[in-house]
């Protein structure tokens, strides 16, 4: 009983010491707090993917096997986050403001887009966080499609934009598979 005893509290310290280890992601650098979407909850297609480190390294330690790319392109990455919203007439002017704020905010911050589109019928923007070496350890994507989606998008953490975009495609993240597909085109 007295080794059972010390096993549970082993495990427990352990436990505790690991928890306390762990990074709250919010501190990032490429952490983008877009805002609260419960409003947008009851919209009639929503998808919200969320990937966390730890998740993230599961994700790669299962793929390994079968693309040795993917942990490459997972390494050192700490959030993969995406809310889409179907857009419709009640929630149409409420979404491209919330797009509009996140533009702003991001370009008062110290983030630099590189991919702006402004029409009639779309909004998209693409925002990169450097550190002070220049590697990026954020990205930030906002689409509004008119008669679509409107989508919302953060990567935190160590991001080669060369392989984002098959991190996309490989875990179905809307929006995602997108972001260096025009570079894919050309070569």
């Amino acid at each position: 009983m007295n080794k059972l005893k010390i096993i549970i509290a082993t495990v427990a310290f352990l436990s505790i010491n690991v928890l306390s280890q762990s990074t709250d992601v919010t501190k990032e650098p490429g952490y983008v707090d877009f805002g609260d979407f419960t409003a947008f909850e009851n919209s009639t297609k929503v998808t919200e993917v969320i990937l966390d480190e730890d998740l993230l390294s599961v994700l790669a330690a299962m793929s390994d096997e079968n693309d040795p790319n993917i942990m490459s392109i997972l390494n050192g990455i700490k959030l993969v986050k995406a809310n889409v919203y179907e857009i419709s007439e009640d929630n149409k002017d409420e979404l491209k403001k919330r797009i509009d704020e996140v533009d702003s905010k991001l370009s008062s911050t110290g983030w630099k887009r590189i991919i702006r589109t402004r029409g009639e019928d779309e909004i998209a923007n693409v925002y990169i966080k450097l550190n002070n070496d220049k590697k990026i350890v954020g990205l930030a994507v906002t689409n509004f499609e008119k008669d679509g989606e409107a989508a919302f998008v953060n990567i935190v953490g160590n991001i080669d934009l060369a392989t984002i975009g098959k991190l996309g495609k490989k875990f179905g993240i809307p929006h995602l598979g997108e972001v260096n597909h025009d570079n894919e085109e050309k070569n």
